[in-house]
């Protein structure tokens, strides 16, 4: 195990991708792993307002979404507010934000994740500043991405283009730093890790140098895929995100068309 002290030195997991892959899943199977620390998402490289700029800390001191989430990571306002005053860069900013929470938990020596798909707009950023991090990638079905953003529970997005851009902008970021990234990049299929979480695990774990001596899942903590795309999606939203996500969609294994087909 090692610490956060700097991102130079910090050997984090980083979880990016679209938003509505299931990185919400994976989070939450990885916190089960003993010392390990995975905060709400941070959103601290999603913005492209540079670092210590008015703009930028105007999004983090305003936003009711991200201040829920340091409420619910133990971190106060005050303690936020001097964060962001006295880090230099973003990844620095993130590293205090976790150091926070391992202390409130008495951990001197801990791995930890950052969850925060859109954190994906920033990945050349990520990488310039945790040189030692690794990158998972979650890939789901675009139909049922582009459903889940109509339905909105979470987060909705009425416009079909807009909701495909969500998944299109970054699988092509992903894409686009795989020579960079290496073998430091895993790329994972959301309904593979769901319908056989054991294995999906034991793949990550490996990958990313976590804890993985003792079992701590099994085939109750499958979510099968449920393809709510034919509930949610009419033919003529289902035929765009075909045409506009299909290329690229199979490229991972899914074939837009067929399913289409199946009716």
């Amino acid at each position: 195990m090692t610490d956060s002290a700097t991102p130079a030195t910090a050997q984090p997991l980083f979880i990016l991708g679209c938003v509505r892959s299931g990185t919400t899943l994976i989070r939450d199977l990885l916190r089960r792993v003993p010392d390990t620390i995975c905060p709400e998402e941070t959103h601290y490289f999603r913005y492209g307002e540079p670092f210590r700029t008015g703009a930028y800390k105007r999004t983090f001191l305003s936003s009711k979404t991200l201040v829920k989430h340091r409420e619910i990571d133990g971190v106060p306002a005050e303690v936020f507010e001097t964060m962001l005053s006295s880090a230099r860069t973003r990844g620095e900013l993130l590293c205090q934000h976790v150091d926070h929470i391992a202390k409130a938990r008495g951990l001197s020596q801990y791995r930890w994740i950052d969850k925060t798909p859109q954190n994906v707009y920033g990945l050349p950023l990520i990488r310039a500043e945790f040189p030692n991090a690794r990158f998972l990638h979650l890939v789901r079905n675009p139909l049922n991405v582009v459903a889940s953003l109509k339905l909105g529970k979470v987060l909705k997005v009425s416009d079909t283009h807009g909701a495909c851009n969500y998944w299109l902008e970054a699988v092509r970021i992903v894409q686009q730093m795989r020579p960079l990234l290496g073998a430091d990049l895993l790329e994972m299929r959301y309904e593979d890790f769901a319908t056989d979480p054991v294995s999906g695990m034991a793949r990550l774990l490996e990958f990313s140098g976590l804890d993985c001596e003792t079992p701590r899942y099994s085939a109750q903590d499958a979510h099968p895929e449920r393809n709510q795309f034919r509930e949610i999606l009419s033919q003529r939203e289902q035929v765009t995100v075909m045409r506009r996500c299909g290329r690229l969609a199979a490229e991972y294994g899914y074939d837009l068309r067929a399913m289409l087909a199946q009716g």
